[in-house]
C-alpha cells in the first residue's frame, strides 16, 4: 500500500516526464490487482523483474496492459532477464530473447539482456525481428552511444521488413548506485587524498547521466531518427536502476524512467524535492565532475570496464544458484 507522500511524488516525477517503474524482487510485488490498480491511476508506468515464471510475468504484463495500450506503448512495459552466462553469445542471447518472448506471449514484454558487444548484436537482430529488448549494464556515455547506434540499425531493420515499428522498443538500463558505489569506493582508496575528494562523492552517476542525456538528444536529432519516428518508432528510454533516494530529484529528465523498490520511494518521497529538470543542457557541468574525478586519478572508463565485468559475474553466479 503507497503513502499519499509516495503517490503524489509519483504524480510528480510523471508530470516532470519521468515514468516510475517498480524495482520488483519478489513475486507477491506482481500480484494482479494492485499491480493493475497503480498502473490504470499512472502511478506505475513499468516493471523491472527478477528472472521469474512465465505465468507470473504474464500477469505483470496484463497489469500494465492498458498503460500500454493508452500511451500508444511508450508505457506499460515489463523488463525480464535471459540468462547472463550466454552474455558473449549473440546468437544465443537472440535464441533466449525469442523464447522468453514465446513463452511470455505479451508484445509489452522487455527481454533484458547485458551491454556486451554480443548483446549490442543481439539488440539490432532482436529489434530486426520484433522483440522489444531492455539492454541492461550500461555504464559509460560511450557505451550507451552504441546503444542507441544498434537500436537505430536495428530499427531500420525492423522498418524494411514491413514490422510496425509501434510495436518494437528499446531501453537501456543504467545501475546509478552501483556506478555510484564503485567511484566512492576507488576516491576513498586514494593513497593522498585531496581537498576536493569529499565534494567528488556521489558525483559520477549524475554526471554519467548527464552525457547519456546529451548523447541522445544528438542521435535523436537526427534526420534519419526522425524519418522513423514517422513511421511509427517509439523513443527509446533511459531507464535509472538501483536507484536510491537521492537519485529521484537529481535524475530528472524527458523520457527517462526510474526503477525504484517501494522502500527507496517511500523514503524519498518523505526527504526529496523535485526542482525540475537536471539534465537537458547539463552535459558540461556534468562533464566538469567527471573531469574532477579524472585529476583525483578515478579514470571512468576504468571503473565502466570493472562494472561491466563484476556486475556480470554476479548476475551468472546468481543465475547458476538459482538454476
Amino acid at each position: 500500500m503507497l503513502s499519499q507522500p509516495a503517490i503524489a511524488l509519483l504524480r510528480q516525477l510523471a508530470s516532470e516526464g519521468v515514468s516510475p517503474w517498480l524495482a520488483a524482487t519478489s513475486e507477491e510485488e506482481f500480484l494482479p490487482g494492485p499491480l493493475s490498480r497503480a498502473a490504470r491511476s499512472g502511478l506505475v508506468h513499468g516493471v523491472v523483474a527478477p528472472a521469474l515464471g512465465p505465468a507470473v510475468v504474464r500477469r505483470a504484463c496484463d497489469a500494465l496492459w492498458d498503460a500500454f495500450l493508452t500511451s500508444e506503448s511508450r508505457y506499460g512495459r515489463v523488463s525480464v532477464p535471459v540468462d547472463p552466462r550466454i552474455a558473449h553469445d549473440a546468437e544465443a542471447l537472440v535464441a533466449a530473447a525469442r523464447r522468453v518472448h514465446a513463452d511470455v506471449g505479451r508484445p509489452n514484454l522487455l527481454a533484458r539482456i547485458p551491454a556486451t558487444p554480443a548483446g549490442l548484436a543481439a539488440l539490432e537482430d532482436c529489434l530486426a525481428l520484433g522483440i522489444s529488448v531492455d539492454v541492461d549494464l550500461v555504464f559509460s556515455a560511450e557505451r550507451y552511444d552504441e546503444v542507441l547506434g544498434a537500436y537505430l540499425a536495428g530499427t531500420e531493420r525492423a522498418l524494411a521488413a514491413g514490422l510496425e515499428l509501434q510495436q518494437v522498443t528499446a531501453t537501456a538500463s543504467v545501475p546509478v548506485d552501483v556506478l555510484d558505489a564503485e567511484v566512492n569506493t576507488r576516491l576513498a582508496a586514494l593513497s593522498e587524498p585531496a581537498l576536493p575528494v569529499s565534494r567528488a562523492r556521489d558525483t559520477a552517476a549524475v554526471a554519467v547521466a548527464r552525457e547519456m542525456y546529451r548523447v541522445r538528444e544528438r542521435r535523436l536529432g537526427s534526420g534519419w531518427w526522425r524519418v522513423l519516428r514517422a513511421a511509427g518508432a517509439v523513443p527509446p528510454a533511459l531507464v535509472w536502476t538501483t536507484v536510491e533516494p537521492r537519485h529521484v530529484s537529481a535524475l530528472i529528465g524527458w523520457n527517462t524512467a526510474q526503477a525504484t523498490s517501494l522502500e527507496v520511494l517511500e523514503s524519498a518521497a518523505l526527504h526529496e524535492e523535485l526542482c525540475g529538470d537536471t539534465l537537458l543542457g547539463a552535459h558540461e557541468e556534468g562533464r566538469r565532475a567527471l573531469d574532477l574525478l579524472e585529476r583525483l586519478g578515478i579514470r571512468m572508463p576504468d571503473v565502466a570496464g570493472a562494472l561491466e565485468t563484476g556486475q556480470l559475474t554476479r548476475l551468472q553466479r546468481a543465475w547458476t544458484l538459482r538454476c
